[in-house]
């Protein structure tokens, strides 16, 4: 399953950056479900997401390790984990690029593969999943432009 997509920022680079380098304030910015990270180390972390469903809430447990970082402008990272009793596993990254002093485009790609039962239903998940992927940008995007307001008055 393949995602992406792009959105530009009225905020500095460095404030996307500082965000996005931190996941519990990254995760804090999403908007939907609820996110507990736990570090393990300056790469690695646990990261418990728990999101409403139609049928039941579905809680997933991934081991996500930073494998590229290179502040302020890339971010990469593989996730290992599962969902209801098959494999996920997934790769991902985020590019910032400053296109002016207070604005930020920010590109992003994710491929995951889904293992077990749910390994036939990637057609069928990958819309909502991209559309829940677009809103908690659209959620991030919001919150980094409030801060970078509140931050200039």
């Amino acid at each position: 399953m393949h995602l992406s997509g792009e959105t530009e920022i009225a905020a500095s680079r460095q404030r996307v950056w500082d965000t996005v380098s931190n996941p519990n304030r990254a995760a804090a910015s999403g908007a939907s479900g609820q996110a507990q990270i736990e570090k393990i180390d300056d790469r690695h972390y646990k990261v418990t997401v728990s999101a409403p469903s139609a049928m039941m809430p579905i809680s997933v447990v991934l081991d996500l390790t930073l494998t590229d970082f290179d502040a302020p402008s890339r971010l990469a990272a593989t996730i290992e984990g599962a969902i209801m009793g098959g494999p996920i596993n997934g790769t991902g990254s985020l590019d910032l690029v400053e296109v002016g002093p207070k604005l930020t485009r920010a590109t992003w790609v994710a491929d995951a593969t889904l293992g077990g039962m749910l390994g036939g239903f990637d057609g069928m998940v990958q819309g909502p999943i991209q559309q829940a992927a677009d809103q908690g940008f659209a959620s991030f995007k919001a919150r980094l432009e409030a801060e970078e307001a509140a931050a200039d008055a």
